[in-house]
């Protein structure tokens, strides 16, 4: 547990648990100390390629360790995937995803992960400031070839952000909505198998071909009628695609207006996989893919 030197009492309690504590010199921001505790903590187990790092203010869930060790051997093979984060933030009670799902994502949300040191050499050790100075929320930046894998339900649960922050609407929305946080201690993983790369790839092109198309959200922008309104009235299927249009890839413009049709983060898109966002909802699969999207000709 990394502390900082001028905080004494938190070093009480990590060693009455019997916990290593850790001090990192004096820090001004909470940003500054975890850079160091980031660079303390690789120097130390310098024999180690990966690691856990757990944020301030998180609850974990009861498969936190359970869920990744089941990924680990996936994680292990594939070297494309640089981080397995356990924080969804589409993750809410509305949604209510399913926790035996891991999604492939390009965006990383931190807060509680195992990282892989090749990727902390390459992308943040000595890019720190330029990649990773913000808190995780505001965006970390990395290559556009970064890829990460992620639960379609939190395993950790964060603490209630206070009032007095910037961008507080956006933040009360992203931390303060009711969110879902797996309590299964072992919970059944259902896609292990296919996370590899071209397996991944290949399977969620499957998936969306043989998806329902959604024609049209028009219903859902102009009368706030949210999407399972409007599949209520079919049971032919489980699972459907709706399929946006974009001017380039990074392109977003015709996705955020009908991201609360499916009650997801409103202010912008998250989790998105090469214009892909995939999520389950309710027992219902859904596939946004943008029409930029390297696998939508595939689709």
């Amino acid at each position: 547990v990394a502390v900082d030197e001028k905080f004494s009492e938190p070093l009480a309690l990590v060693d009455l648990f019997g916990f290593r504590g850790e001090k990192t010199s004096n820090s001004s921001a909470y940003m500054e100390h975890y850079e160091k505790a980031l660079k303390r903590i690789w120097e130390i187990y310098s024999n180690k390629d990966k690691i856990i790092v757990i944020e301030e203010d998180l609850i974990l869930s009861p498969d936190f360790l359970y869920t990744l060790a089941l990924l680990s051997e996936t994680f292990r093979k594939d070297e494309t995937i640089d981080a397995i984060q356990m924080w969804n933030p589409n993750s809410y009670d509305s949604i209510n995803g399913s926790i035996e799902l891991i999604y492939r994502v390009d965006q990383f949300y931190g807060l509680g992960y195992l990282l892989r040191r090749s990727f902390y050499e390459k992308y943040i050790k000595n890019s720190f400031k330029d990649c990773c100075s913000k808190r995780v929320w505001e965006k970390w930046t990395f290559s556009d070839t970064s890829s990460f894998l992620m639960p379609d339900v939190s395993r950790v649960f964060r603490r209630p952000i206070d009032g007095n922050r910037v961008n507080n609407i956006y933040l009360e929305t992203l931390f303060n909505q009711k969110r879902k946080t797996s309590l299964n201690p072992f919970p059944p993983l259902s896609n292990i198998d296919i996370l590899r790369k071209d397996k991944y790839d290949a399977q969620l092109t499957k998936s969306a071909n043989s998806a329902t198309l959604i024609k049209s959200l028009k219903k859902c922008e102009t009368i706030d009628n949210n999407v399972y309104n409007l599949i209520e009235n079919q049971n032919t299927s489980d699972t459907f695609i709706y399929v946006y249009h974009q001017g380039s890839l990074n392109d977003v413009t015709s996705l955020l207006p009908i991201l609360s049709c499916f009650k997801l983060f409103p202010h912008e898109p998250l989790g998105l996989y090469h214009g892909i966002l995939r999520f389950s909802s309710n027992k219902y699969h859904f596939y946004l893919v943008g029409s930029k999207s390297p696998l939508y000709i595939n689709v």
